[in-house]
């Protein structure tokens, strides 16, 4: 006689072992949507203005930026010359390395910054800023807030908030 056969459709109880396997996989998979999709949420919804005063006249200067992944755009109109360029972060520092997850090689991935931003930006009759911002938040989420000095090429000095 045969050894019965196992019912169709049933589930194989798996080994103790790959169960820590099973869960890291699964904890990828979910680290993944995440971070997929908090960036695209961050590059939709981030932007916004920031109010600058140039020293010893009090003319106000409305600067517009835009948050990037790895930069943030930003534009001003001073005297009928608009102004457009980057900002990057002077000081941020990364570290790569290789770790072990339920035996399994894994990358580990470090940054840290501390909000301290640098820009240029280019008129379009031949002017330059260059600036210094420091942000609130030190990751460099823009829309948190901060404060900055802008020089124009002119000599002129823009205090910026906000």
């Amino acid at each position: 006689m045969h050894p019965p056969h196992p019912e169709p459709f049933t589930k194989r109880a798996q080994p103790a072992t790959t169960a820590p396997v099973a869960l890291y996989r699964k904890f990828r998979r979910n680290l993944a949507y995440l971070v997929a999709g908090s960036a695209f949420a961050l590059l939709v919804a981030c932007g916004g203005t920031m109010d600058g005063m140039v020293r010893g006249d009090g003319t106000r200067v409305t600067f517009t930026f835009e948050q990037g992944m790895d930069r943030d755009f930003y534009h001003a109109t001073i005297d009928g010359e608009h102004f457009k360029g980057q900002a990057v972060q002077a000081d941020a520092r990364t570290a790569v390395g290789i770790g072990v997850a339920a035996g399994t090689t894994v990358p580990i991935i470090t940054s840290s910054s501390s909000g301290n931003f640098v820009a240029v930006m280019f008129g379009d009759r031949g002017s330059t800023m260059r600036c210094n911002m420091n942000y609130a938040d030190s990751s460099g989420f823009t829309t948190f807030g901060g404060v900055g000095v802008c020089e124009h090429s002119d000599g002129r000095v823009i205090d910026i908030m906000w």
